[in-house]
């Protein structure tokens, strides 16, 4: 019965693991997560000529939360559909991700908590680290880069804060999916680095602020790829992934696969926006429009599209 309690523990393991890698893959290949067409209707904000200056504002303000919505939406399809395209070879990469992730829950997790227990100052360290991967990291970032942009005149810094928002969103979004679904046992609750029980309530794998971190480090290493902007950037993203094994929130494993599935995730988003960006160039350069007169619903197995009457 130890053997087969054993075997069942390395199989959850191992789902969890390629659930993960899965979503993670973009991070060896980032344009794996092929660009699609916006799945809402665009829209731009066209005031009338008698419209106030607050009611202009409000327009613009409405037009610019909805683009967010659409992009972020249409993105986390992209991402979440890009595995049907995928070949051997991508597959091949993605089980040698699960089996590195499975191999640290077998050979490190256990080891690393033991020492992480012993030391006080890595405790205080961990606490310390912690607000740069939680809602107010992200707040005081993207604040910094919006305010960056609005006083320096800088698109690039405005383009910035929108893609952490975007990225962390959708993030967000496969960190609940991930911790429910694979429903692994913090170390805390000291049942040991096999402990899962997927659906179960249990939420330690993966780690959603190393995630986040890790988001936040991808999104500003894409936009400014100064080797010092990518060592800053990692560097605390790290930092913040081993306070959480300091705080015996997560064990190392959980560390290791939230941080491929947060670069993963800001490098899938930079990417598809990127391409999104070039579309509207050379459409604009041709003198088109967004194609908004149309009412189009579709599903297969590689798509969505939903273009709607404005």
């Amino acid at each position: 019965m130890v053997g087969r309690g054993r075997f069942v523990c390395c199989a959850r393991a191992w789902l969890g693991s390629m659930l993960l890698a899965a979503t993670a893959y973009s991070l060896v290949a980032p344009g794996s997560a092929s660009a699609q067409d916006l799945i809402l209707p665009e829209w731009e904000y066209e005031p009338s000529e008698d419209a106030s200056k607050t009611r202009r504002g409000a327009g613009k303000a409405a037009e610019i939360s909805y683009s967010f919505v659409n992009d972020t939406v249409s993105d986390a399809w992209s991402i979440t559909k890009s595995p049907l395209g995928w070949g051997p070879k991508d597959w091949l990469w993605v089980a040698a991700l699960a089996g590195a992730t499975t191999g640290i829950v077998y050979t490190v997790d256990s080891q690393v908590r033991e020492a992480a227990l012993g030391s006080h100052g890595f405790e205080k360290f961990g606490d310390g680290i912690r607000p740069l991967g939680t809602g107010p990291g992200l707040v005081a970032l993207t604040g910094g880069f919006l305010l960056a942009g609005a006083v320096l005149d800088r698109p690039k810094e405005i383009e910035t804060a929108r893609l952490l928002l975007e990225a962390s969103a959708i993030g967000l979004g496969f960190t609940v999916l991930g911790k429910y679904t694979i429903g692994r046992y913090r170390p805390r609750a000291n049942r040991g680095p096999l402990a899962f029980e997927p659906f179960g309530g249990s939420v330690s794998m993966p780690s959603g602020e190393t995630t986040s971190a890790f988001i936040m480090a991808g999104v500003i290493a894409s936009q400014y790829p100064q080797w010092y902007w990518q060592l800053t950037a990692y560097s605390l993203a790290t930092a913040v992934g081993a306070g959480r094994v300091a705080l015996d929130a997560h064990w190392t494993s959980d560390v290791f696969v939230s941080a491929v599935l947060g670069i993963a995730v800001s490098k899938a988003v930079v990417h598809l926006n990127r391409i999104r960006v070039e579309r509207r160039r050379l459409r604009q350069g041709r003198g088109g429009k967004p194609d908004i007169q149309h009412h189009y619903f579709a599903v297969t197995p590689r798509s969505f599209r939903w273009t709607y009457i404005w």
